[in-house]
């Protein structure tokens, strides 16, 4: 798989059929409450736009759109465990084959976290996701991060390649240097295990970028910055 095509400003955002998927999951996620009516209530209180919902501040958010407590509080607990079951289910049935597929998966859980995070996506010799696992939370440097706690999740679960997907709580997804060089020793330690780094996304506030389209330099023999 080469997820390395060049992002350009007319798709630098989620796919047109986003808010088709934002009412799928208000669909889902009342079903789950078991809260008549709710979706409508999401959809109106949150403009339409699902990722606010995995904001930290979500349950006064929503307490302040009319949502009595306990129903902000029953919602904020099927989105925290939405977001536990992706890191196995459905997002292993998804195939990833480009930067985009990936971004639209992450988007949702990351473009509006008010912490960086950093994931990891693994997938098969078919494209196939096996999981998409947060493996830290904080600010991601190649001294507080350990290299091989990035690579544990693709060699416990057989994959083949992985991409590393983290999110800027500021909102725009310009690579950082540090993100650049991190990335670098991720190529580095990744060849050493006959392991393809795929590629480096960075998400933003309705916006993503990857780092392999930006800095192809990285991924040449050595896996050095430019």
């Amino acid at each position: 798989m080469t997820i390395a095509e060049r992002r350009t400003e007319d798709d630098a955002s989620v796919p047109s059929d986003a808010s088709a998927h934002d009412r799928t999951l208000f669909t889902a996620i009342e079903t789950l409450a078991g809260i008549p009516g709710l979706a409508d209530r999401l959809h109106d209180a949150l403009a339409g736009e699902c990722t606010l919902l995995f904001g930290a501040q979500i349950g006064a958010r929503l307490t302040r759109a009319g949502l009595s407590r306990s129903d902000a509080d029953r919602v904020h607990r099927v989105m925290g465990a939405l977001a536990a079951a992706t890191t196995w289910w459905p997002l292993a049935r998804q195939r990833v084959q480009s930067p985009a597929d990936l971004a639209a998966l992450a988007m949702p859980l990351l473009a509006r976290r008010d912490h960086e995070e950093l994931h990891v996506a693994v997938v098969d010799g078919r494209n196939g996701l096996l999981a998409l696992r947060q493996v830290y939370v904080g600010t991601a440097t190649g001294t507080s991060v350990r290299i091989a706690e990035l690579l544990r999740p693709v060699l416990d679960l057989g994959g083949v390649g992985f991409a590393l997907v983290h999110n800027h709580p500021s909102g725009d997804p310009e690579p950082s240097e540090e993100d650049v060089r991190l990335t670098a020793e991720v190529v580095a330690a990744a060849r050493l295990l006959d392991l393809e780094l795929l590629d480096h996304l960075v998400i933003g506030h309705g916006r993503w970028s990857s780092i392999r389209s930006q800095r192809p330099s990285v991924w040449a023999a050595g896996g050095l910055p430019e």
